[in-house]
């Protein structure tokens, strides 16, 4: 049976279209104050008004900043732990719980699930715990499927981890987008929880957040939640509200370039 509650938090992420456009900021957890997001407040501010429809963040940045939250959907990450100089990324703890996620008026919680490498069994066994956790409070439940150390993020494997996220009690999987539109439809084909699709590193092509979700939700996926291919642009607030264009209004991807060179 569907819960109400979290019926009522997870349209405040996914739109009456089933789509959604999400920015994360949580790059401080690991990075501290990295380019683009220097000024927590200011950036976040920028992404909220290119017409963002859920922010992915810390705990320290919904606590400090309440009432930017109150017309965008709020996705609490719960686990982390390492900075850009731990020995590897992948060795993530759960710092916060649901109930501190309910005490802060999120949508949604996140955590990291990883396929294959050394901590497969601690993320996939934590990922189920919290599963339960957000069933008992109503709370959707985000799980970002990476490949760990030595996997590649093949369609075949992209298609396995997002299928694991849903299998684990995910209402909504993030991961990445492989293999163009033709190839990605295997991924969003076989998980029954809705797909966005992750950005990764900064890349050199301007328009390239754009072009993969175009091809993304032509592949079925449900939206985007890239951060600094859209935060680290010149014009961060028109390359939001172009994603916004073709996740809910099928703006082609000319068009999408369009908006942010018009509003720069």
């Amino acid at each position: 049976m569907k819960s109400p509650g979290k019926e009522i938090r997870l349209r405040r992420i996914l739109q009456e279209d089933d789509r959604t456009v999400i920015i994360p900021l949580d790059h401080g957890l690991e990075a501290g104050p990295i380019a683009g997001f220097e000024v927590a407040e200011k950036t976040l501010r920028t992404v909220i008004e290119g017409g963002a429809d859920a922010i992915l963040t810390s705990y320290g940045i919904a606590n400090r900043f309440p009432e930017l939250f109150g017309q965008v959907g709020l996705i609490l990450r719960v686990d982390g732990g390492v900075s850009s100089h731990a020995p590897t990324w992948e060795g993530v703890g759960q710092m916060h719980t649901v109930e501190d996620a309910v005490r802060l008026g999120a949508d949604a919680v996140v955590v990291n699930g990883f396929l294959g490498g050394p901590h497969e069994t601690e993320s996939l066994t934590r990922v189920g715990r919290i599963a339960g956790v957000c069933v008992a409070w109503q709370m959707p439940l985000v799980v970002e499927m990476f490949m760990g150390s030595g996997v590649e993020p093949t369609v075949e494997n992209v298609a396995m981890a997002a299928r694991i996220g849903a299998e684990l009690g995910a209402d909504l999987v993030k991961t990445y987008f492989v293999g163009g539109t033709q190839g990605y439809k295997a991924v969003t084909d076989h998980s029954f929880a809705p797909i966005v699709i992750l950005g990764g590193e900064k890349t050199d092509h301007e328009w390239a957040a754009l072009q993969w979700a175009r091809e993304a939700i032509d592949a079925g996926a449900a939206g985007t939640c890239i951060g600094r291919n859209v935060w680290q642009h010149r014009n961060a607030k028109g390359m939001v509200l172009a994603l916004w264009a073709i996740v809910h209004e099928d703006a082609s991807f000319e068009e999408a370039v369009e908006i942010v060179k018009g509003t720069g």
